[in-house]
């Protein structure tokens, strides 16, 4: 029923402009961040290897780095692995190393690495600060999932004051990747809220059977109220979209 004219102003272009502007800019800061992962990951000589960390399901499977790696550093968005490097084996002990690599396995389940490309997409001003925001706080709540006691807490805290000490200069660290020394201004406040532990208290965690339940709840009262929902949703859309 539209008519055969176009009778957009010119707002609706600027717009549309702006807004392919935008997704292009994310895209290249997409495959630009992607590819000096893919080249840092590639320089660093690694090969299989299995390390075995308590907490985890049996042996990860890591990959063992040098040429200047980070100490621990996971790569890759589908099938994310940890890198350990050999200067880590050095001047880790068995239960600092365990402890590490839980660290990195907490960013592989709360697929971080994939959170990074989507904040790499979106190109808004601004975008620096929050995104050095997020990082700081995975790093924490990375450190808070991989301690379980005190002992655990202390191990992670001298795991991050060995690696850190370990060279004068800071690692080029990959992009698209999350290293255990990720955003090294907090690495002072990591390792005193380690040192600080206390046993946290229970928290309820939702699980799939919570967010089902959910779900089913706001179906059937969606079903059950269809006319009053219909009409809300018909008086949103000339709110959003006059």
């Amino acid at each position: 029923m539209e008519r055969a004219t176009l009778d957009e102003d010119a707002g609706t272009f600027i717009l549309a402009g702006c807004s392919v502007l935008i997704l292009s800019a994310g895209l290249f800061r997409t495959l630009r961040a992607q590819a000096k992962t893919r080249r840092a990951v590639s320089h660093w000589s690694f090969d299989e290897a299995s390390v075995r960390s308590e907490g985890a399901q049996g042996a990860s499977v890591s990959m063992s780095a040098s040429n200047g790696a980070p100490g621990l550093i996971l790569v890759g968005i589908c099938r994310p692995r940890v890198m350990i490097s050999d200067m880590a084996v050095t001047v880790l002990s068995d239960q600092e190393l365990q402890v590490a690599v839980r660290h990195e396995l907490v960013h592989k389940h709360s697929w971080d690495n994939l959170k990074k490309i989507l904040i790499s997409a979106t190109p808004f001003p601004g975008m620096s600060g929050l995104e050095n925001a997020w990082r700081d706080a995975a790093e924490l709540a990375a450190d808070d999932a991989a301690v379980a006691n005190r002992q655990d807490a202390l191990d992670l805290a001298a795991a991050l004051i060995k690696l850190s000490r370990s060279s004068a200069k800071q690692w080029s660290e990959a992009v698209l990747a999350s290293g255990l020394l990720s955003g090294s201004s907090s690495i002072g406040l990591r390792v005193k809220r380690l040192l600080e532990w206390s046993t946290p208290p229970r928290r309820f965690r939702f699980g799939w059977p919570s967010i089902l339940l959910l779900v089913f709840t706001v179906v059937i009262c969606i079903v059950s109220n269809y006319g009053a929902t219909l009409a809300l949703t018909h008086r949103l859309t000339e709110i959003l979209v006059p």
